[in-house]
């Protein structure tokens, strides 16, 4: 493979050597060099730097250099001096030392090697470093569970979706991550089977189940509360199943059974909606407001549940102003703004 050279800027460094000037004459166009977007023009000058024969030559010219110029391509500079294993000075430490510091460039000193012999404080940058890094993770990841909320809470499962798989893939190990996929599994195999339960009864007119609650077998209600009871922790799985086939009044027992989540509390608040247990709903929003007051979709949540519920205890004005208020806020609510504009047309 041919080496990549900028051959006008080359033919402009050996004219120096050759001609036995001084390589600090050479500072200024080396520095624009390494700090090229030019591919060819930074490799002659990394070139040039690591062929320079003599270092002694370089140590004459060292400080008047370094004194001069304020912007120097720190990185590239203490990764070339590292690598040639080149001696320097008390006099030349303490100079690369200020220099940085003035510059603000004193971590460049964490991310390079062989530094912790020359500078005690690199042991620390580089926690610092790795302190500065882990912040950053976290940041991007609490922004992407702040941005999977918001779409959780508006039901857009193709935009939660997407969020999910940018979150698995930015960490393949976090347990938060994989409990969040399966709530979002459970979620819309939920909605499928409800979906398709309605879509049954428009099909079966002529035997009035429109208007009737769906109940499961009693043998069958046995069954479930047996299963329950060996295995404590598949009560929330059950009261998911009793929502499926909307056999709402066992699917509140199973949830009532459930070990305590947040999931739980959701789901039994959605379940006294179904029941238009309203006054049981209230209680319910309230007790989540208070265990999950941190979680940053909690309030557009409740709200969004309270108006519903206030609306069946006949109170529309008051279900109808905290709807306003919830989408001043979030006005890119879609089932809160479907929920105003029905209840506005209706009334």
């Amino acid at each position: 493979m041919p080496v990549l050279t900028d051959q006008a800027f080359e033919l402009q460094l050996k004219k120096v050597l050759e001609s036995k000037e001084s390589i600090s004459s050479l500072s200024s166009s080396l520095v624009e060099a390494l700090s090229s977007n030019s591919r060819t023009k930074k490799l002659t000058a990394q070139r040039f730097l690591q062929l320079t024969p003599e270092w002694g030559l370089w140590k004459k010219d060292f400080e008047p250099w370094l004194r001069a110029l304020p912007e120097w391509p720190w990185p590239v500079i203490l990764y070339w001096i590292s690598i040639q294993k080149l001696s320097v000075t008390l006099q030349e430490k303490d100079l690369i030392k200020k220099s940085l510091i003035k510059q603000n460039q004193l971590m460049c000193l964490a991310k390079g090697t062989g530094w912790q012999s020359l500078f005690s404080e690199v042991a620390d940058l580089k926690i610092q470093a790795r302190n500065d890094m882990t912040a950053r993770i976290q940041g991007i990841r609490a922004l992407l569970f702040e941005e999977l909320h918001t779409w959780k809470s508006q039901r857009l499962r193709e935009q939660e979706l997407k969020v999910l798989a940018r979150l698995r893939k930015k960490f393949p190990q976090d347990l938060d991550i994989e409990n969040e996929q399966k709530v979002f599994k459970e979620n819309q195999a939920l909605e499928k089977m409800q979906s398709r339960v309605r879509d049954q009864k428009k099909h079966v007119k002529s035997l009035n189940l429109t208007d009737e609650k769906s109940e499961l077998p009693v043998g069958l209600r046995h069954s479930l509360q047996v299963v329950g009871e060996q295995h404590i922790s598949e009560f929330y799985n059950l009261a998911i199943f009793c929502c499926f086939v909307e056999d709402w009044e066992w699917a509140l027992k199973m949830v009532h059974q459930a070990q305590p989540s947040q999931s739980r509390d959701w789901l039994e608040v959605e379940i006294g909606l179904k029941l238009q247990r309203y006054v049981d709903v209230l209680q319910g929003v309230t007790a989540i407001e208070h265990r999950w007051s941190l979680e940053p979709e909690t309030f557009f949540g409740t709200s969004y549940i309270k108006a519903q519920a206030y609306y069946g205890l006949g109170k529309k004005e008051k279900a109808l102003e905290i709807l306003e208020t919830l989408l001043a806020t979030r006005p890119q609510f879609r089932q809160a703004s479907e929920l105003i504009q029905l209840w506005k047309t209706s009334t």
